[in-house]
Formats: structure tokens, C-alpha cells, sequence
């Protein structure tokens, strides 16, 4: 006997009736004659015989049901087990982030994730963007965050939010709190570069050129943003950075809109194919929501 054979059977043992089998699998009541059928050619046995209209089922049967019901119980619990990791996914999550992220969003989301999903073990690891897609692709994690990352074949990428690029200043900056900062008197001052090893800082030079403020060399050039956060908390000089960034823990700075406005997004990237874990999927939900409510 096949295992639909014997779930049908059981299915037939446990009601008494082919239409109440029928409901019980949610098929139709042709279907599970047919299987019966099926089944009673297979094994080569009488398993039922109508008595009054009603299935009487046979010493055969009675038989079989004893040991397959230790069978169905087994299979029950694989259908459990399948549903709580649906709802409830367990195991190891590997994450990556961005070095800044990994000082601000990501802690937030990881206490948000363990919180609803306490039997997922999470390994975290800081890189820069390219770094991030090679270790995807190597399977050394199984999801990042990144903002703005480059098309890479094999990577998926899928956008959870946008974030301001703001103006970081020291806290005693005298700009007004409550006026955007054109970018003209951003370089004006003594300013701090991020270079363009990752997508951020070639998109705010892509903006600085095309507003024709990049003639003027920074004082400073830092590649890691929280070091280019923490230089400006110091008073070297103001720096554009993402707004994450910019409110993550650390020494007091003044934060400042800038003109024109300028918003990156925020993306979690898998290897091509879908995710692969409900856990990657679940932690995405979480920053999805996190990002919405910001």
C-alpha cells in the first residue's frame, strides 16, 4: 500500500463513512472511492464491506489499522512540525549589514525578531556592499542589508524603505535646526568625504556633481561612515550621510536637512531563487515593519 492509500484508509477507519473521509481530507467523495479502490487491488485484500448502507470494515482492516496507526501518528506530527516552523521558524539565521547599519537598524531588528522568534539562533556579521554579495553568493549568509547595492547577477534584491541622505555637524554647528542646508554651503566649511567604495558615497558624489559643488577637496576623508559620524561629532567638519546612520548611538552631533533633498533605499538582497528560509523571510517582515514606521 502507497501512503495516500493508507491515509485514505485511515482517513475511512477513523469517520466510518467515505463522505465524512471525504470532508476530513478535503477532497471529493469520488476521489476517495477511487483511491479505496486503488488501495484494495494493491494489497490484494477486502477492506470494507456494506452492511445496512454503512462501511463494515473487515478483520483485515482492523488489523492494518493497528499498525498504521502508529504510521498516521508519525505523519501527523511531520504535518506539525512542517506547520510551527511556518509560524515559528527555528535554526540559524546568518545575517550581513553594512558596518553603520549594524551600530543603528540592525540591533533594533534583531530585538524585535528574537522577540517573536526565540528559537532562531542569529550570527551576525558587519561588511562593506561588494563584500556583502560575495558572501551571499558563497553561501556564507543567507540574507543582507544593504542601501542602494549594485545589480549583481545571482543576487535578489528587495527594497524595504528609503532613508533621507542628511547633513551630520558637530553639536555646536550654527546652522538653523529648522532649514535645509544647501550643498553649496555644505562644501563652503570643512566638510568629510566618504569616498565611493560604497553605493552611498557614490551617489552623493554623483549629487554634489551635478549640483557643481565638487570642485572643493574634503578635509577629510573616512570610508567608514560611524568614523565619519564620529570626526564630525568632534568638529572636524560636517558629513552627508544616511539618516540611519546619522541617529545611531554615539557622541551628540546636529543633524540638518540638505538642498536638494536626496533619499537612498534601504534593501535586503538573497541569492537568486527566493529565500530559502522562513527565518530569512520573517526577518525581512520585521524590517520591512520597522522601516514603515519610522
Amino acid at each position: 500500500m502507497r501512503l495516500r492509500h493508507i491515509e485514505v484508509f485511515h482517513a475511512i477507519m477513523r469517520t466510518g463513512s467515505l463522505s465524512k473521509a471525504a470532508e476530513l481530507l478535503c477532497v471529493s467523495q469520488p476521489a476517495v472511492s477511487k483511491v479505496l479502490a486503488h488501495a484494495e487491488r494493491s494489497a490484494g485484500l477486502k477492506l470494507f464491506a456494506r452492511a445496512h448502507g454503512r462501511l463494515q470494515p473487515t478483520r483485515e482492516a482492523e488489523l492494518l489499522f493497528a499498525e498504521t496507526q502508529k504510521l498516521q501518528s508519525t505523519l501527523d506530527s511531520i504535518r506539525d512540525l512542517a506547520r510551527n516552523l511556518a509560524l515559528h521558524p527555528q535554526g540559524l539565521l546568518r545575517i550581513g549589514c553594512l558596518p553603520s547599519l549594524g551600530l543603528s537598524l540592525i540591533p533594533q531588528a534583531v530585538q524585535a525578531f528574537r522577540a517573536s522568534y526565540p528559537a532562531v539562533s542569529l550570527k551576525v556579521q558587519t561588511r562593506h556592499t561588494a563584500e556583502l554579495l560575495n558572501a551571499l553568493l558563497t553561501r556564507e549568509l543567507d540574507v543582507g542589508v544593504a542601501l542602494n547595492p549594485p545589480a549583481r547577477p545571482g543576487i535578489e534584491a528587495l527594497e524595504l524603505g528609503r532613508t533621507a541622505v542628511v547633513c551630520v555637524a558637530p553639536p555646536d554647528d550654527p546652522s538653523p535646526a529648522d532649514a535645509p542646508l544647501a550643498l553649496q554651503d555644505f562644501v563652503d566649511g570643512d566638510w568629510i568625504s566618504i569616498g565611493n567604495v560604497d553605493p552611498l558615497g557614490e551617489t552623493i558624489g554623483h549629487l554634489l556633481e551635478t549640483q557643481g559643488v565638487d570642485g572643493r577637496l574634503a578635509a577629510v576623508e573616512a570610508q567608514t561612515w560611524y568614523v565619519a559620524r564620529s570626526l564630525a561629532a568632534r568638529g572636524i567638519g560636517r558629513v552627508l550621510l544616511d539618516e540611519i546612520t546619522a541617529r545611531s548611538a554615539g557622541e551628540p552631533v546636529a543633524i540638518r536637512r540638505v538642498e536638494p533633498e536626496l533619499t537612498v533605499g534601504v534593501f535586503a538582497v538573497w541569492r537568486d531563487g527566493g529565500m530559502d528560509s522562513q527565518a530569512g523571510s520573517a526577518f525581512v517582515d520585521v524590517l520591512r515593519g520597522m522601516l514603515a514606521a519610522r
